[in-house]
């Protein structure tokens, strides 16, 4: 989130300060030992009146009218005959404009990030997000805010290792995220004494090489989680990134921290009890794991998070991969009795799926003891991960219908198809507008329902508007300022997974491998073939290819290639240009499409 709503919100907040609200005979979680900070209080009547004076300054600072209804962020709009908003690159191609900005933006991302030249490190690595003086500029600096490098680790696996590797071959994207992984791994994990050991830090001090909570705003509610704080949640992200990782490259580094990711969050699971009287409300002031706790101690800071999923799916694959890494039997059960506890509660009376209280995700928000705020990325990607496995739901096409009209109807902006971010931070974003999209359009996939795929291309449309020609992906329309995590690592993905689910927008002239059940390992590109290889065998792969292939072979024997798919067979779709080849349960993992008959 753009740093000046956030601090502007803070004050409106009624968060309690942790200075009076966890001290106490306890280590204070967030800065134990620390000297107190002088400066203008930040809760209370003192920090209103402080408010009164600062406001116009700090929202000049950031906001910028920088759209409207001509153009947005410098892009002339295109309408279609509805008056809905196209695409600003070749608004007449239906998905080309997705294409375009997904290739920008990772281009920038992977090959000129601009270096901190305090460090000698990539500003990725140092900070949550930078700035340019204005739309045109080439020039980059790095902003003073708390960095979010579990998040924006973890998005990056997704992003460029998985999504953008996958569709290019670009093995830039292999090193990069490598060099990210690696460096949170040295830099940014707790020791191995502490009550929560060997897990990552979700925040950290601007341009700080090393990890370990973000501090300069640790009297301003917490925010950036203060010194030796953590968010499980985001140890579950960053975990399930490592794993991921592994499977791609074998390297048994990722593996080692993602059992310690699932370790330790097994270890400190909590079961969250139920009334047993009907007649009693439900509660959200608990969740299997807190959203903040003090790492060294264990002290918890912030008692409530919706975000369960992230643990979930670390404990789910490490489960489903088990036998391939020899996953003792032990460890196997505790994983699964967290996985279930966590599950079970995300349902159950008191979880956010019947109170909807979607509450507690990012870094820099204040603690939120009341869970007054509301956000849409912890529903966004339940209702993607419920799509990709609806038999973890007897009801998932209700409750994906349900997650999706709800993130529509509190967080659509005005005028616009473009989605919030949170309550506490009310603005229209890429990144956020470009997920809802997303679930849109893999559940018209799933349900043939034309209002989705009409729902996802208008989102998405309005989403490529937030990349500029140098790939510089600003926050959102009147947000001018670019964030690691909602312009790249968290933005990048799902037009790469609206591309899957409707493979006619990916551009009909060029070959690219569009989804796979099974994480990549390699792949080339080549004017006559596509090879890769896959980490599973029996994955299921989605192709939008110029021509239908001469042959279609998996572990060298030659797949029939029908008009339906069939499992362990091939099928082919023409399309007005190309068309799309689909391999249902690829009886192996090694890949060859050809062109050349012999």
């Amino acid at each position: 989130m753009p740093p000046v709503t956030r601090r502007l919100l803070s004050f409106l907040s009624d968060a309690p300060n942790p200075t009076s609200d966890v001290r106490g005979p306890l280590e204070r979680p967030a800065f134990a030992g620390r000297p107190e900070r002088k400066g203008v209080p930040l809760s209370g009547p003192c920090g209103l009146v402080a408010l009164c004076f600062m406001l116009p300054l700090l929202a000049s600072a950031q906001l910028a009218k920088m759209s409207d209804r001509t153009s947005i962020l410098g892009h002339p709009i295109t309408f279609d005959s509805a008056g809905h908003v196209l695409s600003w690159h070749q608004p007449e191609v239906p998905g080309a404009g997705y294409d375009h900005v997904v290739r920008l933006a990772a281009e920038f991302f992977l090959k000129r990030c601009p270096v901190d030249p305090r460090t000698g490190l990539p500003l990725y690595l140092v900070t949550s997000s930078f700035s340019k003086p204005d739309l045109k500029a080439l020039t980059y600096t790095g902003d003073v805010w708390p960095s979010t490098p579990a998040c924006v680790h973890a998005g990056a696996v997704e992003s460029f290792a998985v999504g953008y590797y996958g569709y290019t071959g670009d093995p830039a994207c292999l090193g990069v995220v490598g060099k990210m992984l690696d460096h949170q791994m040295a830099h940014g994990t707790t020791p191995t004494n502490f009550a929560w050991p060997g897990v990552p830090y979700a925040s950290a001090d601007p341009f700080a090489a090393t990890y370990e909570g973000g501090m300069m705003f640790e009297h301003d509610g917490s925010r950036g989680d203060g010194l030796h704080g953590i968010e499980p949640d985001k140890v579950g992200e960053l975990g399930y990134g490592y794993v991921r990782f592994y499977e791609i490259t074998q390297n048994t580094n990722y593996l080692q921290a993602a059992l310690q990711c699932a370790d330790v969050l097994a270890a400190h699971a909590r079961e969250v009890k139920l009334e047993k009287s009907t007649l009693r409300f439900s509660t959200a002031d608990q969740s299997p794991w807190p959203f903040r706790v003090n790492a060294r101690t264990g002290v918890v800071i912030s008692d409530y998070t919706s975000n369960v999923l992230a643990p979930v799916m670390l404990f789910d694959e490490l489960i489903r991969i088990a036998d391939r890494v020899a996953l003792q039997a032990e460890r196997k059960a505790a994983y699964q009795a967290a996985r279930d506890l966590a599950w079970a509660w995300l349902y159950s009376r008191n979880g956010p799926m019947k109170t909807f209280v979607w509450n507690g995700y990012f870094e820099d928000i204040p603690n939120d003891p009341s869970c007054a705020n509301r956000v849409q990325t912890t529903p966004g990607e339940l209702a993607k991960y419920l799509i990709r496995h609806p038999g973890l739901d007897p009801n998932v096409d209700a409750n994906v219908a349900t997650l999706i009209r709800w993130i529509a109807t509190v967080f659509k902006a005005d005028g616009w198809d473009a989605i919030k971010e949170q309550l506490w931070c009310y603005e229209p974003m890429g990144s956020h507008t470009a997920r809802y999209g997303a679930a849109c359009a893999l559940f018209f996939e799933r349900t043939g329902d034309p209002y989705y795929k009409e729902q996802a291309t208008r989102f998405l449309n309005y989403a490529t508007y937030m990349t500029l020609e140098d790939g510089f992906v600003a926050v959102g329309p009147n947000w001018p300022g670019a964030w690691w995590s909602d312009g790249y690592t968290d933005y990048v993905r799902h037009f790469i997974d609206a591309m899957g689910a409707v493979p006619e927008w990916a551009p009909a002239s060029e070959n690219h491998l569009l989804r796979s059940s099974s994480v990549v390992q390699q792949i080339r590109y080549a004017a006559d073939s596509i090879t890769l290889t896959t980490f599973d065998a029996n994955a299921d792969l989605v192709f939008r290819l110029t021509a239908q292939p001469a042959r279609v072979l998996v572990d060298g024997q030659a797949l029939t290639v029908g008009a339906r798919p069939a499992p362990g067979q091939a099928s082919w779709t023409p399309l007005p240009a190309g068309g799309v080849l689909r391999i249902l349960g690829a009886p192996g993992k090694t890949v060859a499409i050809a062109w050349n008959p012999t």
